[in-house]
């Protein structure tokens, strides 16, 4: 590793070849990063919800009965 970033240098030249700076390539593949722990976290909250509903005996058909009202 060379840079304080760690990147390595043959990365480096790979990063410059598709055209991105270091500095653009690392915050696009940090939005990247958080978003897909965004959805993750949004799936983990939706299974607990969906257990939830469940649990209490909640059916689909009456979640969407009560949005159409």
């Amino acid at each position: 590793m060379d840079t304080t970033l760690g990147i390595k240098k043959e990365h480096k030249v790979l990063i410059r070849d598709f055209g991105y700076s270091e500095k653009e390539f690392i915050v696009e593949a940090v939005q990247e990063k958080l978003l897909a722990l965004k959805k993750f976290h949004f799936f983990a909250i939706s299974e607990k919800i969906r257990m939830g509903l469940k649990k209490k005996g909640v059916k689909p058909e009456e979640i969407l009965k009560s949005v159409k009202s």
